[in-house]
């Protein structure tokens, strides 16, 4: 079959996005691995970046390059099985990924806090547990996702079309009725909960970053007032990670409801669904690369 102007160009955008999302998220795995197995001393944040970019990884391998092939005309290559465990941990890994980048700001967040008697303790705790939150993202998602794969098939098992909604190599019935409230509230309350933690998190750090630049006008001079500490350049960066991903979720948001609302599976909408979930992670690698050139090492 022949490709369209329009689908060439579509094509070529997700193998850059991918071929770039890919290299990134793997880079910062090597460096992180590199810093562990060299003995260096590990920042509080390595472990929830590890698990950030493993999130984005497997987002990108398994909604990424699915649609890629999709796009370049490879179709039918994906059994019953193979489209359930696909869709199954594109899913996961993108409830994973929101729910690290919450727990990052809302670490981040309390590291920053007045060091009053209760934060301190609060703190304290939050270092010294750093690893379960990561763990609970993990089981949470792997649990609240168990649903996806009773309805996902391979696109040469749906008869009825008008019942049927298709996502690139895979398809899934309609739901009835109550078992589509089930799923409508199993798939928007997690991201309801983290996306409303992630947002308070960053009002608060914006709050806290303000009130310290107004306080260090009046304490340093001139030649050193615009100088930021690495707390504070770490902060900006968690930030801006957090914004990218609510700008990209809010945008993606509104596709998807056009798309459930009149069940419809337009091709352009598809293609663009697709390439929003694949933004934050393949975006998010570049900010904590541009942000700090020499490594990992700015979470201290």
């Amino acid at each position: 079959m022949r490709m369209t102007v329009s689908e060439l160009i579509l094509g070529l955008l997700f193998v850059l996005q991918t071929g770039i999302g890919v290299l990134g998220n793997t880079f910062l795995l090597i460096t992180y691995a590199t810093t562990a197995c060299t003995a260096q001393a590990l920042r509080p944040t390595h472990l929830i970046l590890t698990n950030l970019a493993v999130a984005n990884l497997l987002v990108l391998l398994f909604k990424g390059i699915p649609q890629m092939m999709y796009i370049w005309g490879v179709t039918n290559i994906l059994g019953n099985i193979a489209c359930k465990l696909v869709n199954y941990i594109h899913r996961t890994a993108r409830g994973l990924s929101l729910c690290t980048t919450c727990h990052l700001s809302s670490f981040q967040a309390i590291t920053i806090s007045p060091r009053t008697e209760g934060w301190m303790k609060l703190k304290d705790t939050a270092l010294e547990n750093i690893s379960f939150p990561c763990f609970l993202c993990w089981i949470s998602n792997l649990l609240t996702n168990l649903f996806v794969p009773i309805e996902v098939q391979a696109l040469q098992h749906f008869h009825n079309s008008t019942k049927t909604r298709i996502y690139g190599l895979c398809s899934s019935a309609t739901p009835k009725a109550p078992d589509d409230v089930v799923y409508t509230i199993l798939f928007i309350l997690p991201d309801v909960v983290f996306m409303g933690l992630m947002a308070g998190a960053s009002v608060y750090m914006v709050l806290l970053l303000h009130r310290h630049h107004q306080r260090m006008r009046y304490i340093h001079t001139l030649s050193t007032s615009h100088r930021f500490s690495p707390e504070a350049k770490a902060t900006q960066t968690i930030l801006l990670l957090a914004t990218t991903f609510i700008l990209f979720y809010f945008i993606n948001s509104i596709f998807t409801m056009y798309n459930v609302v009149l069940y419809t599976s337009l091709p352009w909408l598809q293609h663009a669904t697709s390439f929003l979930v694949a933004c934050y992670p393949t975006v998010s690698p570049l900010i904590l690369m541009l942000r700090d050139p020499h490594g990992p090492s700015f979470c201290s």
